[in-house]
């Protein structure tokens, strides 16, 4: 009586499936990991977190933000987009894109720093010009036109958007 070997297209097959799942495992660990190490909430007064959003404007005291939330006669909101020349050197130094947000109504501020290149493949992906920016549970559409990571480059360290939404809730965001 013969003894069934396994044919060898199975094990080859098995092999793949095996390096493939090991693959996933390590990119989703490898997403969590970077997203814990460069996402921080935590509760927060509102008197703590205006004397750190102060320290952070009194930085770029005297610069025009990239990306400017203006209030109309109507109450709106509109965006302007301060687009540097086209002629100003790039700093290809920056090394982050800081974020910093807060909610008074969860009372909890939210820092991120997300690496530079990975802010220049997420605005590389762009697949229109319009945008939708949330603050505190209400949309703000806006039609970011052509503005692109070298412009982001172009405006060099310095502050991107400055908004708040009069309720308390503000969103600083700056590139270093």
């Amino acid at each position: 009586m013969a003894s069934k070997k396994t044919p060898t297209w199975v094990w080859v097959v098995l092999g793949v499936v095996g390096f493939l799942v090991v693959v996933c495992v390590v990119l989703v660990g490898g997403a969590v990991y970077m997203f814990r190490q460069h996402v921080q909430t935590e509760p927060a007064s509102a008197q703590t977190v205006e004397e750190e959003f102060q320290r952070a404007r009194t930085r770029f005291a005297g610069r025009q933000p990239l990306v400017e939330v203006r209030k109309t006669e109507k109450e709106d909101r509109q965006i302007v987009v301060h687009k540097p020349p086209e002629t100003a050197e790039r700093r290809t130094d920056l090394q982050s894109i800081q974020v910093l947000a807060y909610d008074p109504r969860e009372g909890r501020v939210v820092r991120a720093e997300v690496p530079v290149w990975l802010a220049r493949m997420m605005m590389s992906n762009r697949d229109s010009g319009q945008r939708r920016v949330t603050i505190n549970g209400n949309n703000i559409e806006f039609d970011s036109g052509d503005l692109t990571f070298e412009d982001v480059e172009r405006n060099g360290p310095g502050l991107i958007v400055d908004v708040g939404d009069g309720r308390g809730s503000q969103v600083l965001v700056w590139a270093e």
